[in-house]
């Protein structure tokens, strides 16, 4: 068997990666990445049998190249920066619409058995109760739409019979190989860190937003294997306010400067129900202070 990973070289596929050499030592781990953000940390000191194919999900022939043999595809490449979409939404759909929609064309085509997709919570948008997998999305901004579009796409290819898992994951957080640093709990630890205080909008105090480990999203993407898992499945670790978030940091990293900035701006608010993953035996493993703690050591040089 291979096991497809597309965008391996990611923050969350670099983690994956290695999970999947771990639990099935046996079979070959095939990357696809366009390594655009040239993240080559993402593989040094792999162990188990991997192949790295530089190519992009918007071109059929690189996953031609990479479907070969394939039974099993997790599908996290994509155009993941939300406020960068609203500059390039183009781009953002081109790539996270037109390239899912490729991915399924061809791996429906040469049969392959089960399709994982790294979905986001960001397809929801506000609300004042928290929401299950059949809400009424109203995403916030381009990067939301696309990834919203993408799920259409396949559903329409689970319609026709298709093997697939859409996990919409809350905010990633915690150390990777492959680390990136514009969600908020990894930026606001690294800021902690280095000294430089943490802005928080006085609007922004109050909002909730659903958090998870960057393990317990691995975990969540490996759950479907063997199962047919079909649709929409949230994965939540905590639904947390933004002020709970700084309250960790603070309390990791006593030496922590938290600025209140007023301002009216709101971003959206709203929680996970993650109750549907959790009935078919689904547990998270992490909390907020344990990815704090994390990349608090990696920077421990700079803590005074």
């Amino acid at each position: 068997m291979v096991v497809l990973v597309t965008g391996g070289a990611g923050y969350i596929g670099s983690d994956l990666i290695r999970e999947l050499a771990i639990k099935f030592p046996d079979e070959t781990i095939r990357i696809l990445d366009n390594m655009m953000k040239e993240k080559y940390v993402s593989f040094w000191n792999l162990n188990g049998k991997f192949e790295l194919i530089e190519g992009d999900i918007t071109k059929e022939d690189d996953l031609k190249r990479s479907m070969k043999d394939v039974e099993t595809i997790f599908d996290l490449a994509g155009i993941t920066n939300a406020p960068l979409s609203f500059e390039k939404k183009q781009l953002t759909m081109d790539v996270n619409v037109g390239g899912v929609k490729k991915t399924l064309k061809v791996a429906m085509d040469n049969g392959v058995k089960k399709y994982i997709y790294s979905g986001t919570a960001s397809v929801y948008g506000s609300a004042s109760k928290p929401v299950k997998e059949d809400f009424d999305c109203k995403p916030q901004s381009p990067y939301g739409e696309s990834k919203l579009l993408a799920e259409k796409e396949i559903e329409k290819a689970i319609g026709q019979g298709f093997n697939a898992t859409i996990l919409r994951l809350g905010t990633v957080y915690g150390w990777s190989i492959g680390m990136r640093f514009d969600t908020v709990i990894d930026r606001f630890t690294y800021l902690a860190c280095i000294g430089s205080p943490l802005t928080v909008w006085e609007s922004a105090i109050n909002e909730r937003r659903p958090y998870v480990h960057i393990k317990d999203a691995v975990s969540g993407l490996i759950f479907p294997l063997g199962k047919k898992m079909n649709g929409i499945y949230n994965v939540l670790g905590q639904n947390a306010l933004l002020g709970e978030v700084t309250d960790i940091i603070k309390e990791v990293i006593p030496t922590a400067k938290i600025t209140i900035t007023p301002a009216s701006k709101s971003q959206s608010s709203y929680t996970l129900d993650d109750s549907k993953i959790k009935q078919l035996g689904f547990k998270t493993k992490y909390e907020i202070k344990d990815g704090v703690k994390e990349i608090r050591d990696k920077f421990s040089v700079f803590l005074r």
